[in-house]
Order: C-alpha cells, then sequence, then structure tokens
C-alpha cells in the first residue's frame, strides 16, 4: 500500500515502536515509544521534518517506560491511547486516528490488558501486545484477562488474510507476519478455547524485570504540565 510512510524505529528491538506518516502533510504518528529511545525518535521526525500530531501507547507498558508523554512534551503532540488517566486522549472502540490522509481504526482488544487495543489499517493491523508472532500476549500480568484475549483474538482472525501484522513485541527478530500466517502456524491460535483459557492461565513464575518501575511511571496521574492540547487529531 502506497501513500504514507510507514517505519518500526527500534531496529529489530524486542519492543517495537512504529513511525506513521502522511507524505502531503508531513503529520506523524509514533507507536508505543520507549522513553530511552526518544532522542532517536526525534531524529527520525527531523530527517524528514515530520510534525508529530500523536503518539499513542497501545496498552499500560509492564516491561518498559513508556516515551509517549515527552514526545508530547517536546513536541505539542498529543499523548493518546492507554491507561486512563495519563494520557491527554483516552482512545476507545470506534475511534479513528489521523494523520493527513492516513486512517487508522481503533479496535479494543482487551485480555493482555484490559485497557488493550489494536490499530487497523486498510492492508496491516498494529496488534500491540494482543497478538504476537507466533504467539500471543500473556495474560496473568495485572488486568490480564484469558477469556477477554481469546475473543479479541478471534475478532482479529476475521481480518483478510492477507493483512500485515505488527506487533508491539517480538523476541526473534522478525518484522511481521499476516493474518493468515498466524492462523495456520501460531500454536495458541490452533487450539479451542477451553485448551487456551486453560494455557493462558498457567501460572508463570517469570515477571519482566521492570515490572514494578514500568507499571509506577506508565500509571501516574496526569499534571497540568500535561494539560491536553487544543488540536486533535482524531475524526
Amino acid at each position: 500500500m502506497k501513500g504514507f510512510i510507514f517505519e518500526e524505529l527500534n531496529g529489530g528491538a524486542s519492543c517495537r515502536t512504529y513511525l506513521i506518516a502522511c507524505p502531503r502533510t508531513r503529520e506523524a504518528l509514533i507507536v508505543d515509544p520507549v522513553l530511552e529511545l526518544v532522542p532517536g525518535y526525534m531524529q527520525r521526525l527531523g530527517k524528514d521534518q515530520l510534525r508529530l500530531a500523536m503518539v499513542v501507547d497501545t496498552h499500560t507498558h509492564a516491561d518498559h517506560l513508556s516515551g509517549g508523554r515527552e514526545l508530547a512534551r517536546m513536541t505539542g503532540a498529543v499523548h493518546a491511547g492507554a491507561p486512563a488517566g495519563t494520557v491527554q486522549r483516552l482512545l476507545s472502540e470506534g475511534d479513528v486516528v489521523a494523520v493527513g490522509n492516513v486512517r487508522l481504526d481503533v479496535w479494543a482488544s482487551p485480555g493482555h490488558t484490559a485497557d488493550a487495543m489494536v490499530l487497523v489499517m486498510e492492508d496491516r493491523v498494529l496488534s500491540g501486545d494482543t497478538l504476537l508472532i507466533g504467539a500471543t500476549g500473556r495474560t496473568d500480568l495485572p488486568t490480564g484477562d484469558a477469556e477477554a484475549e481469546y475473543h479479541s483474538l478471534q475478532r482479529l482472525l476475521s481480518l483478510p488474510g492477507d493483512t500485515l501484522v505488527f506487533p508491539a513485541h517480538d523476541y526473534g527478530g522478525r518484522t511481521f507476519s499476516t493474518i493468515g500466517h498466524e492462523r495456520l502456524t501460531n500454536p495458541r491460535l490452533r487450539l479451542e478455547h477451553d485448551a487456551f483459557i486453560r494455557l493462558m492461565t498457567t501460572p508463570c513464575t517469570e515477571k519482566p524485570a521492570r515490572l514494578a518501575e514500568s507499571l509506577a511511571y506508565n500509571t501516574r496521574p496526569l499534571s497540568a504540565h500535561d494539560a491536553p492540547a487544543e488540536q486533535v487529531f482524531m475524526l
């Protein structure tokens, strides 16, 4: 699909951050930024003289510090998405995010977290931590719900098979998949409902290394300094 800029910004690291921009208006969107990598994002925006209109976090991250609020502070962009009370614009089911001529439909996809969402474009989906390549988001962290995730995944599987899948994480160096490939090869998606619930509710002793730090940072309330920007890039 032509007509927009689409890049992964973290160079193949396990956390994935995406840039989407309209070449005509130079308006840009960054999805799931990592705080420590904000200087690189700023350099990338400057390279093509892109104006950051919105930053979206697709869920409450438990493994890294979000760069959303810092990017909004530095650029005047709107910090949107999740979690409630910490972003300037809460995104909900049915919202449409727009940068120039580029439109992204917001689907609520609870399961990995209660506030999880995915962003659906004409030929691709930014699947957050709901659908990963060869796996799905874990549901044993705060607000996780295996039953909700099962239904969110079934909805994603209703997309055309050639829909590109760009997750918020990958631990094997892979860049993307497709809905059709995941239907055929993702072992969790091949499970029946009850087997999926049993698997996803089995206790997991390994927790993200920065769990407490990340949750504390990413859920801190908005202050007066973080007041919503006047211009909203949503339809």
